[in-house]
C-alpha cells in the first residue's frame, strides 16, 4: 500500500463536512468520529463513519477524490451521504501539522484541515449549510484517519 498525501486528508475532511480539532463529543453542530481510507490506483476513497445528526448524514458518507503526495494544498471535495440523504460539498485546506499530536505509530504525517461548505443536495443540505466550517486533524500513514479523540465538525 502507498503512502497517502495531503490531498487524501483534505478530501476526507470535504466528505464529512481555524484547524482546532475538537474532542469526540465536543461539537454541537454536524460531525463525523471516523475516517478511513483506501487508495484504488490513482484515486482514494474515503470514508465517514459515527455521523451526526443521523436525519441530515444517514450515519455515514464518502467521496472519491484524486491521490496527492502534497503537504499543502486546497482542494473542493464532495461527500455522498448514505441512505440518499443527499451531499455535503466543499472547499478545504489542508496544511503539514507542526507534530503528529496524538497519531498511533505507523503514522508519518499529521494534516490539519480547515475549510467551509459551499453547498449540498437533499436532507443533509437543510442542516450541513453552506458558511459552515469544516475542520479536522488527520493522521496519515498507510492510510488516514482521524487523530485519535477527535472528530471531523461541518
Amino acid at each position: 500500500m502507498r503512502k497517502v498525501g495531503g490531498a487524501l486528508v483534505t478530501a476526507a475532511l470535504v466528505l464529512s463536512v481555524g484547524m482546532i480539532a475538537l474532542p469526540a463529543g465536543a461539537a454541537a453542530g454536524p460531525q463525523c468520529g471516523g475516517l478511513t481510507s483506501k487508495v484504488s490506483g490513482k484515486s482514494t476513497v474515503i470514508t465517514l463513519t459515527k455521523c451526526t445528526p443521523a436525519t441530515a448524514t444517514g450515519g455515514s458518507g464518502g467521496g472519491t477524490f484524486v491521490s496527492s503526495t502534497s503537504k499543502a494544498g486546497t482542494l473542493n471535495v464532495t461527500v455522498t451521504w448514505a441512505a440518499k440523504h443527499g451531499t455535503t460539498k466543499g472547499s478545504i485546506k489542508f496544511a503539514t501539522a507542526s507534530s503528529l499530536g496524538k497519531c498511533g505509530t505507523g503514522t508519518t504525517t499529521r494534516f490539519t484541515i480547515t475549510g467551509s461548505v459551499t453547498g449540498g443536495t437533499g436532507t443533509a443540505v437543510k442542516t450541513i449549510k453552506a458558511g459552515q466550517k469544516i475542520t479536522a486533524s488527520v493522521c496519515s500513514g498507510k492510510s488516514l484517519t482521524l487523530e485519535p479523540k477527535t472528530v471531523l465538525t461541518l
